[in-house]
């Protein structure tokens, strides 16, 4: 992937899942940790609005310096504007989020493509504590890769 315009305004960034408390709340978080100077939002396909985070979720999310004690699901038709990248969990969010929102072509793709590699990023809703463990290892490393990929904002 070639390194991405600069943004410079709103939700620059945008971490899509299907119910907002783990996945895409997740890497809101971490993309916070990584990236600062870049605006970062999340939403879910299937979210209903207002859901905390899972309690897992923000356990990993505190354990590499994020922070989702806040945090609550926002599905992803509340989601005003056109972010610079929106970046998805699976092929079948890919699919959904252009079919609802055809103004985001071109801005879509999946955050394992985005970094050059391939594959879906499951989802550990229900499952155990390693199991989010094992998540949060995975996004923070993909996460980081992408953190070094796209441009800095300029200072406004």
């Amino acid at each position: 992937m070639s390194r991405s315009p600069a943004v410079t305004s709103g939700a620059a960034v945008l971490f899509v899942c299907t119910g907002n408390t783990c996945r895409s709340a997740l890497s809101e978080a971490f993309w916070r940790v990584c990236r600062p100077d870049i605006p970062a939002g999340s939403a879910g396909t299937q979210a209903w609005p207002g859901v905390p985070a899972a309690a897992e979720a923000v356990l990993v999310a505190a354990s590499r310096g994020g922070d989702l004690s806040s945090h609550r699901s926002r599905p992803l038709d509340d989601v005003s504007g056109v972010p610079a990248h929106v970046y998805v969990m699976t092929a079948r969010q890919r699919d959904e989020v252009l079919a609802r929102r055809p103004d985001w072509a071109g801005r879509v793709e999946l955050l394992t493509e985005a970094v050059g590699e391939s594959g879906d990023i499951a989802d550990p809703a229900g499952g155990t504590a390693a199991a989010y463990e094992t998540l949060g290892g995975h996004l923070w490393r993909l996460l980081t890769r992408l953190a070094d990929l796209l441009e800095p904002v300029p200072p406004q």
